[in-house]
């Protein structure tokens, strides 16, 4: 485990190495500035962030659903499957949203799409064979 740097430390620190940092009383500004260490440490160039989120404070209704259904197109998912992930994401934060009619309602409409399809399948698969 690391041991954290205390005052008491730093006072030890100061007391071994005096002609490291000067310690005497400072009355004005150019006082200070005439004490050492008086450089600045040599600091290598930030680099910038290149993942920036998107701010979401004053976006509209309209520009989540475009939003959403571009991510569908692009994973080949319908607009509902990400919705219901949304709701579900949102239940994590608000517990009393899953036992709401849309959450269901959405759930069901997910498992009945998937249902019909899954018939269609089956009864495409019994007439070519």
């Amino acid at each position: 485990m690391a041991r954290r740097t205390t005052l008491k430390d730093l006072n030890d620190f100061l007391a071994q190495n005096p002609n490291t940092i000067e310690v005497d009383d400072v009355k004005d500004k150019e006082d200070f500035l005439k004490k050492s260490p008086n450089n600045l440490v040599a600091v290598e160039n930030v680099s910038k962030t290149t993942s920036v989120k998107p701010a979401i404070k004053n976006i509209e209704i309209s520009e989540i659903a475009a939003a959403l259904h571009d991510k569908a197109i692009k994973e080949g998912k319908s607009f509902t499957e990400l919705w219901l992930k949304v709701l579900e994401e949102g239940a994590k934060k608000d517990p009393l949203l899953k036992n709401t009619n849309i959450f269901k309602t959405i759930r069901t409409i997910n498992q009945t799409t998937f249902n019909v399809a899954m018939e269609g399948i089956a009864k495409l698969i019994k007439s070519k064979g």
